[in-house]
């Protein structure tokens, strides 16, 4: 059994199939997507990203597909999503399956309010919503297990926080998962990044401010946001320290509250 699937930031697509790997590529075509040209990888740095050099577009209908999962009875799942250019309406932006025919388990949908956690196609499941911040980057995780109890953390850490709330998952187990526009965003734009599933442990979130991706906050950072803000030197790490899509002196800001514990 298959126990974790990263793609190392969406921002930087495996190269290959979905195995944890350090290759980086800045390439869609990496992913499998049901409709050609739908998904964008972005090296330039005009499509907001979390981490690395490039992030997911995802225009009108479009997503990518994990394939790795092999009758998963338990599937940790995290991503992040930017969702203010998202329109009015109800949109799917995830959703697990029980076999590749499209045999739906649980969907994850927005709302422009909330993401809300659907496991009702599954024998026995239930549902669940969190608020969601409008404006900024979201973290989005979840943990589900047949015929127990999910779990899922919205803009919480999973590691080191207790969950948002909770939902009857169903019976059932996870053979693929869909990430993106699953149906439709109405001609909408939506943008992901940093898509990792495990089996067993939670994921976590990404240390927002740490721009030299060296797992800590110092002024090291603060030099890798100068470098993208005044001369378009992408970081590599997570130089968009308060999520706002945006990378400039506010995330200065942030890294030096962070750093002097304001």
């Amino acid at each position: 059994m298959k126990t974790v699937t990263r793609l190392i930031t969406i921002t930087a697509l495996l190269a290959g199939t979905f195995f944890a790997s350090s290759t980086l590529a800045c390439s869609s075509a990496q992913w499998t997507s049901t409709a050609a040209g739908a998904t964008v990888g972005d090296p330039t740095g005009s499509v907001p990203r979390v981490k690395g050099f490039c992030g997911l577009e995802v225009t009108d209908t479009g997503h990518v597909v994990d394939n790795s999962p092999t009758a998963e009875t338990t599937f940790i799942g995290r991503f992040y999503v930017y969702p203010n250019q998202l329109g009015a309406g109800t949109h799917e932006v995830f959703a697990a399956y029980s076999d590749e025919a499209g045999t739906k388990l649980f969907s994850i949908t927005y709302d422009g309010t909330n993401f809300n956690f659907d496991a009702t196609a599954a024998a026995g499941g239930g549902s669940t919503s969190a608020a969601a911040d409008t404006t900024h980057w979201n973290l989005v995780e979840f943990k589900w297990e047949s015929d127990a109890q999910g779990s899922v953390w919205v803009n919480a850490d999973a590691l080191t926080e207790a969950a948002t709330s909770t939902f009857a998952s169903g019976t059932g187990s996870v053979d693929q998962v869909r990430l993106g526009a699953v149906a439709s965003i109405d001609a909408n734009t939506a943008f992901f990044d940093d898509y990792e599933s495990h089996r067993s442990q939670a994921v976590g979130a990404l240390l927002a401010g740490d721009g030299n991706d060296d797992g800590n906050i110092n002024s090291g950072d603060v030099d890798m946001v100068v470098a993208e803000f005044l001369f378009s030197t992408l970081a590599g790490g997570v130089p968009d320290c308060n999520l706002d899509g945006n990378v400039n002196s506010g995330d200065i800001d942030c890294i030096v509250a962070i750093f002097l514990g304001l």
